[in-house]
């Protein structure tokens, strides 16, 4: 062939490329019928265009229409700006319309909780995957947005773009997305292994991760389709949780008292509901393992677990019951959302008291919150008790009770940072009630009872000079054996019934009352020596007053009560 020739050819292939590369305008009612015949048959859907059409050959054969409309049933599922179809060589030379893939700009679809426009089509969809049949290669959504069907509405999604691509039916499925929802912009991605499987009733590895503002989750596992979809393999993510709750639109028991919060583990999940068998979680910081639930019905969330930790700081229950100064105490805000919770911990600090080996439990209901220590190591000693709260009215009701055994009294008021004013092993027990909109209130409605047992223990601040007669003085240190109390609490102050102290040398009761909000005691103390002969009479006892804040008490002598001289029998008789 002469060289002539050879440029003949390659100007007449330039040509036929540039012309097939041009896009050329085409009637819209018959390309929108050819494409419409195809949607029809495939997926049960009706396709309109107002124009302008075009028609591209290369590099691959596409027709583009505008102002597009997809409708089922006479129902409104998409409208776009523009639609780009691209057509199957196959279908073409058999003189059919198959879109092999599609591209929308600037689309508006129709969804709303509870209309089910999009079921028969999606159902048809699904019923092709399961026949092996590849809808499409790539599905593309730019400038897209979700409206209700009303007209008018807000967006739901907002400045939507997904690209959805599947090269050939063997290969894995993958998409891509983003969107603002609820104000906030979020991205999407999703990649399954073998769709055809999923479709089919089978499984397929799979991959996803989700991104917001306010944090991210990834997940790695497998997933099902059959019987509804469900999913589970690996989950890692974090998330400032207030933040998060408040965007998805629901609410979590406890979440006002949370931060960030990480998480990892294995997972199992199903529409409304997620399980971790195990799990690892990370609040502030302390670290969680365990595992845990959560269900969602009826927009309301209920968690459960059961978790484990080195070490857990609860401080952040002080920070609220310190906030909690002023009316209408918000309990609401707590508990909007169940959670049954078995924490478990080898030290805990609430404040500066440390604890150790504490199992405890807590219980959250609407309106609701109790919360159980089955034992911890406080002091030396052993604690257990229970607490409950309920909302009433602009406030709440509290209950609490409780009992401890061995407790290092000077060690406590050491762990508690206060001045050190009594030591010994003390056990006992308390139960309180009250109930208020603040803790103000709270504290002058308190009542209850409590009994206090202390063995070998001190007051400073006090001292007693033996003798025959005991003297009790203001400073030092009053050493005992024993010392019992009873108390009978009402209106914030807690009435001595009966207080008995012994020592080596004496013996005394003890009357009075402890007002508990002022730190306050004002009680008398009557004091006599103990006779090392049981058949020898004790000297008389001896009055004292015991009175002042608890890091200061004063003591005053009181005079003896002497009775007064009896009259004869028959005196009544001379009274008018």
């Amino acid at each position: 062939m002469s060289r002539r020739s050879i440029l003949g050819l390659c100007g007449a292939s330039l040509i036929v490329l540039a012309t097939a590369s041009h896009s050329w305008s085409v009637a819209t009612p018959a390309a929108s019928a050819f494409v419409g015949r195809h949607l029809a048959g495939a997926y049960g859907l009706a396709f309109e265009a107002d124009g302008p059409t075009t028609l591209t050959l290369l590099p691959a054969p596409r027709l583009r229409f505008g102002g597009a409309r997809l409708l089922h049933d006479g129902r409104l599922l998409a409208e776009s700006r523009s639609l780009d179809v691209q057509l199957g060589l196959g279908g073409l030379l058999t003189g059919r319309a198959e879109a092999a893939a599609l591209s929308l700009s600037g689309a508006r679809l129709v969804w709303a909780e509870g209309d089910d426009r999009w079921a028969a089509p999606l159902a048809r969809i699904t019923a092709r995957l399961g026949e092996g049949v590849r809808p499409l290669r790539r599905l593309v959504l730019d400038g897209a947005r979700v409206t209700a069907p009303e007209p008018g509405a807000p967006d739901r999604i907002a400045d939507l773009a997904v690209a959805l691509t599947w090269p050939r039916a063997g290969a894995a499925l993958e998409l891509s997305g983003r969107g603002t929802w609820r104000g906030l912009p979020a991205t999407v991605r999703l990649t399954a292994a073998h769709p055809l499987a999923l479709a089919a009733g089978g499984t397929s590895p799979f991959t996803a991760a989700l991104t917001w503002p306010a944090g991210s989750l990834d997940l790695d596992g497998t997933g099902s389709l059959k019987d509804g979809p469900r999913l589970a393999g690996e989950a890692r993510g974090s998330a400032a949780l207030p933040a998060t709750l408040a965007w998805l639109g629901t609410a979590a028991p406890l979440a006002p008292l949370l931060g960030r919060v990480a998480l990892e583990g294995r997972f199992e999940a199903e529409p409304g509901a997620v399980a971790m068998p195990a799990l690892r979680l990370d609040v502030a910081d302390t670290r969680l393992e365990g595992a845990g639930a959560g269900v969602l019905s009826e927009g309301r969330l209920a968690l459960s677990g059961t978790l484990a930790a080195e070490r857990i700081d609860l401080s952040a229950l002080l920070d609220a019951a310190a906030a909690w100064s002023h009316p209408a105490p918000a309990l609401d805000a707590f508990t909007r959302g169940d959670l049954d919770l078995r924490l478990s911990a080898a030290s805990a600090r609430l404040g500066t008291l440390q604890a150790d080996d504490v199992g405890a439990g807590l219980m959250i209901r609407a309106g609701a919150v109790e919360a159980t220590l089955g034992r911890a190591t406080v002091a030396g000693g052993t604690v257990k008790g229970r607490a409950a709260l309920a909302a009433r009215g602009a406030g709440i009701d509290l209950r609490l009770q409780g009992t401890a055994d061995r407790i290092d009294l000077g060690a406590l008021v050491a762990d508690l940072e206060g001045p050190r004013w009594v030591g010994g092993r003390a056990q006992g027990s308390l139960v309180l009630d009250t109930a208020g909109a603040d803790l103000a209130e709270m504290g002058r409605r308190l009542a209850g009872r409590a009994a206090l047992t202390v063995e070998g223990g001190e007051l400073i601040g006090v001292s007693l000079a033996e003798g025959a007669e005991p003297q009790l003085r203001r400073g030092g240190r009053l050493a005992f054996e024993r010392a019992q109390a009873t108390l009978g609490l009402a209106g914030g102050v807690a009435e001595i019934t009966a207080g008995q102290v012994r020592t080596s040398s004496s013996a005394a009761t003890l009357r009075g009352r402890v007002f508990l909000a002022e730190r306050r005691l004002a009680a008398q103390a009557e004091i006599e020596p103990r006779s090392p002969d049981p058949l020898r009479p004790a000297a008389e006892a001896r009055p004292y007053e015991i009175a002042g804040p608890w890091t200061a008490l004063r003591t005053r002598a009181l005079a003896p009560q002497r009775p007064g001289p009896a009259l004869p029998t028959a005196a009544s008789a001379y009274v008018p």
